[in-house]
C-alpha cells in the first residue's frame, strides 16, 4: 500500500503546480487587460508619446519628451533634467516645456529630493522669471516608512502666513 500512495502525493503535487502555473497566468493576463483597458479609456495612449535619454554613468541626465503627430512625425514637447546626489539618487528634477514661438525649452519648475534614512522628502518650486531661479516655493510631500507601511503627507506653501499648510495628513497610509 506505500507505492500507491506515494504515487498519489506526487500526482497531487504536480496537479497543485499546474494549478499554480495556471493561475499565475491568468493574474497576468487580468492585469495586461486591465491596463490596456485603461490606458485606452483614459487617453493614456503610449503611442502618443516618444523618449530620448541622454544617459551618463550615474543614470538618465537629460530626457526629452516628444509629441508623436500623425504616427510619424516627432515634436518636442517637455525636457527633464536629473541631478543625482553622491548616492546615485535623484536629488532634482527639472522640467521644461517647448515654446514653440521662440523655438526653446523654458524653465517650468523643479522637484527637490532629499533623503533621510526612513524619510524621502519631495519640494515642488516653481520657476520665478523676474529672479531668474527656483524661488517660488509652492508644494511638498514627505514619505515616511515605518513598521506598518508609509506614511504620505502633502503640504501647500503659505506665502501670507510664510507657513506649510496640511493638506493630505498622517491617516495617509499604505503598506507596500
Amino acid at each position: 500500500m506505500p507505492l500507491p500512495y506515494l504515487c498519489n502525493i506526487k500526482s497531487n503535487e504536480m496537479y497543485n503546480l499546474k494549478n499554480k502555473t495556471i493561475m499565475k497566468a491568468l493574474v497576468l493576463s487580468v492585469v495586461f487587460a486591465l491596463t490596456s483597458v485603461v490606458n485606452a479609456v483614459s487617453g493614456n495612449n503610449v503611442k502618443d508619446f516618444a523618449y530620448n535619454s541622454e544617459k551618463q554613468e550615474n543614470g538618465v541626465e537629460t530626457q526629452t519628451v516628444y509629441k508623436v503627430k500623425e504616427g510619424k512625425y516627432l515634436e518636442r514637447h517637455l525636457q527633464y533634467n536629473y541631478t543625482h546626489d553622491e548616492k546615485g539618487r535623484v536629488s532634482a528634477k527639472e522640467i521644461l516645456k517647448w515654446n514653440q514661438d521662440n523655438s526653446r525649452f523654458e524653465k517650468q519648475y523643479c522637484l527637490n529630493f532629499s533623503y533621510t534614512d526612513n524619510e524621502v522628502n519631495v519640494e515642488y518650486v516653481a520657476w520665478n522669471n523676474k529672479i531668474g531661479d527656483y524661488t517660488d516655493v509652492k508644494a511638498k510631500a514627505v514619505y515616511q516608512t515605518n513598521e506598518q507601511g508609509v506614511n504620505y503627507t502633502a503640504y501647500n506653501w503659505d506665502k501670507k502666513e510664510n507657513a506649510w499648510n496640511l493638506t493630505v495628513g498622517q491617516d495617509n497610509r499604505f503598506t507596500l
